[in-house]
């Protein structure tokens, strides 16, 4: 079938639809921050990710600036921040997810577990704000299993903006969970305010979330549609 120019769609057109329904989508008065798992272990230089495991979490620690500024645009507005904590010890695993475990690490073995609950490497990279909603997590999805489905509804939330660490994992199976249980819901990633220890798993993700799963913006397209509210 052989489409005509007149019937072909207008770019700009596209362009000019996409721009208002992401203004509409972005509201502040139904919009909230998930913040996913920025953790010591997972970000410090001296955390288990960097120190023990030798991975690279530059690129990580590379978001925070431009995380903390999109936090305080959710704070100057009044709106939900919603932090995710995870743990990894091995007594709150599942059956599955300790068979995981034992390819993965070879063994149970606590001293080569992030994020135990109690130790430094479990805490937050900065302290909360006392109005922060703090939402615990022990397996990948801050939605499945988590106090995050009910926090939604509570909070009359439509439009949850997703920030944090790692992409490939909680990010992406968090933004997966929204999207497949929370039908009502949008989920917005900012792309460069999510990130990895591995880059090319980071980008081959933004691809996936960018054709299944958008919209997914920028932190500098988001503050624009804030700017006229």
């Amino acid at each position: 079938m052989t489409v005509s120019p007149s019937e072909a769609p207008n770019p700009s057109s596209l362009e000019a639809l996409q721009m208002q329904r992401l203004h509409e989508i972005l509201n502040p008065a139904h919009t909230a921050l998930l913040v996913i798992d920025l953790q010591n272990d997972f970000l410090s230089s001296q955390g288990k990710s960097a120190s023990l495991w030798h991975q690279n979490v530059a690129a990580m620690q590379a978001t925070i600036p431009k995380i903390e500024a999109i936090t305080d645009q959710f704070y100057a507005k009044g709106r939900p921040v919603i932090r995710t904590i995870t743990y990894e010890d091995p007594e709150l695993r599942t059956e599955a997810g300790r068979d995981r475990f034992l390819w993965f690490e070879g063994n149970d073995r606590e001293g080569e577990v992030a994020c135990l609950k109690g130790t430094w490497g479990a805490e937050l990279y900065k302290p909360p704000r006392d109005d922060d909603i703090l939402i615990e997590k022990d397996r990948v999805s801050a939605y499945v299993g988590t106090e995050l489905p009910k926090v939604i509804k509570e909070q009359g939330i439509k439009t949850l903006v997703i920030v944090g660490l790692k992409t490939q994992r909680c990010v992406a199976r968090t933004a997966q969970d929204l999207y497949d249980n929370e039908p009502d819901l949008h989920v917005v990633v900012l792309e460069d305010c999510v990130a990895s220890d591995d880059v090319a798993l980071h980008a081959a993700t933004m691809q996936e979330l960018k054709r299944f799963y958008p919209p997914v913006i920028t932190s500098d397209d988001f503050s624009r549609v804030w700017q006229n509210y």
